[in-house]
């Protein structure tokens, strides 16, 4: 198991928190975007192995971020992961119908995370 890097789009400062003390303990590299502008910014000169994208975000959603970056960087061939606190019976089947290869229900575990994540990448 080597270190990996991954971007994390979502405005919420404790999931942030969250994920950069796991990341820090694992000692894996994480880069955090707050919007799908800050997203974009950060992806113009950097490739994580995985993006861990929320479905909820200010003034959009996590489907439009994901055309965004689909768009945008077409050669960029890391899994993306949606996450949600908002669960129904159909989340998960809709994430993926939508073009993600994961889905996070939040709250998240802290000691799923990274193996998850590392499952994502070696898949």
């Amino acid at each position: 198991m080597g270190t990996f890097s991954a971007l994390l789009v979502d405005d919420d400062v404790h999931v942030q928190e969250l994920f950069r003390m796991v990341f820090d303990h694992y000692g894996h590299t994480l880069r955090v975007a707050k919007d799908q502008a800050s997203a974009l910014a950060v992806l113009d000169g950097y490739r994580p192995d995985v993006i861990v994208l929320d479905i909820f975000l200010p003034n959009t959603d996590g489907y439009r971020v994901l055309q965004a970056i689909r768009a945008t960087y077409p050669g960029l061939a890391c899994p993306v992961v949606a996450t949600t606190a908002y669960y129904t019976t159909d989340t998960e089947g809709d994430v993926l119908n939508h073009g993600f290869d994961g889905y996070l229900l939040k709250p998240i575990s802290p000691q799923e995370l990274v193996p998850y994540l590392e499952g994502l990448r070696r898949a």
